[in-house]
C-alpha cells in the first residue's frame, strides 16, 4: 500500500561561515526556520528487492548521488533489509535554490522507511545515520526551528514566532560547494564569539537578525539575487535574504495578509511561493 510523506524546505535566517576545515566542509553557524513548502514522497513496497527512485519532474539524479536513493541503501545495509522499496516524489523545492531540498527528502525518506520496515532505531541513531548522508539532514530530523552548528549536524533550540514568508526562486540553480569555494573568510571566529539570542517575539525582532555570509558570492554568481531582494523591500518585507546557498531570496513579513499582498506585486521573475512557519 503507498503512503504519502511531507518533506517541507527550510530558510536560513542567520548563517555564519566561521572557518575552513580541513576536510574541506566548512564550520558555521546558521539559525533555520522551516516553512511550508513540500515535496511529497510516495513510498510502496517493490516485489523484487530492489530501490527504485523517481520523481514528477525528472530532475533528481540517479543512484548514489540522490540523497533519497543513499537513504534507503544505508538503512537496507545498516540493517540487513531485504525488502525493496519504490519512491516516487512530487517535487515543488526547486532544485539548486538553498532551501534545503534533497537533505529534507533524506531526513523524510530516513523517517518514513523506518516506519516502514518496522526498525526500533533511537534518536541518536536515527541523527547519526542522518549526518552520515548530508549535514544538513539532522535539522529536518529535529524538525522545528533551531540553530546548527559544526558542519551542520550540531542541532539545538531556538524560540521563533509563527512567521510568514514569501519564497521567490530565479530558476537559476546553484552549485553549493561552488558558492563556498568562492567564500573569502576575513575574520575566522567561533561559534562561541557570536552572542545569538535564543528567543523571539515578533517578526520584527526576527527581520533585525537577517545575515548571510554567503550572499555576497550569491550575488556575484547570480546578480538576479539582488533584483529580487530589491523587489521584496519594495513590496514590504520587513527583511530580505539569499536562504543558505542560494538562489531562493525570501522575504519576511508582519503575517498572512501582507505577505498575501505584496505576492501580487511580485511577477516576472521565476516562482513565487507564500508560506509560513510549521
Amino acid at each position: 500500500m503507498e503512503r504519502a510523506f511531507l518533506s517541507p524546505a527550510k530558510v536560513n535566517l542567520l548563517l555564519k561561515v566561521l572557518s575552513k576545515r580541513p576536510d574541506g566542509y566548512h564550520d558555521i553557524l546558521s539559525i533555520v526556520d522551516l516553512v511550508s513548502l513540500y515535496d511529497v514522497i510516495y513510498v510502496e513496497e517493490e516485489p523484487s528487492g530492489a530501490v527504485v527512485v523517481k520523481d514528477d519532474k525528472g530532475v533528481l539524479p540517479i543512484g548514489e548521488k540522490n540523497t533519497i536513493y543513499r537513504t534507503a541503501m544505508l538503512l537496507k545495509e545498516e540493517y540487513g533489509i531485504s525488502k525493496g522499496v519504490r519512491i516516487f516524489i512530487e517535487k515543488c523545492i526547486p532544485i539548486g535554490s538553498g532551501l534545503g531540498g534533497p537533505s529534507s527528502n533524506a531526513a523524510t525518506t530516513l523517517k518514513a522507511l523506518a516506519g516502514v520496515w518496522g526498525l526500533a532505531i533511537g534518536e541518536d541513531e536515527l541523527f547519526g545515520l542522518g549526518a552520515r548522508i548530508g549535514a544538513d539532514v539532522p535539522l529536518f530530523l529535529y524538525g522545528k526551528p533551531c540553530v546548527m552548528s559544526g558542519i551542520g549536524e550540531k542541532i539545538s533550540s531556538i524560540v521563533l514566532p509563527s512567521l510568514w514568508y514569501i519564497i521567490m526562486y530565479p530558476d537559476i540553480v546553484m552549485s553549493t560547494p561552488e558558492v563556498y569555494s568562492r567564500v573569502r573568510i576575513v575574520l575566522t571566529k567561533g561559534e562561541n564569539d557570536i552572542k545569538l539570542r535564543r528567543n523571539f517575539d515578533s517578526a520584527y525582532d526576527v527581520s533585525r537578525i537577517l545575515e548571510n555570509d554567503l550572499e555576497n558570492v550569491g550575488i556575484l554568481m547570480c546578480p538576479t539575487i539582488k533584483d529580487i531582494k530589491d523587489r521584496l523591500i519594495e513590496a514590504g518585507s520587513l527583511g530580505a535574504l539569499m536562504s543558505g546557498s542560494g538562489s531562493s531570496v525570501f522575504g519576511l513579513f508582519k503575517g498572512e495578509e501582507e505577505a498575501r499582498k505584496a505576492a501580487g506585486l511580485l511577477n516576472g521573475i521565476g516562482s513565487v511561493f507564500i508560506a509560513h512557519s510549521i
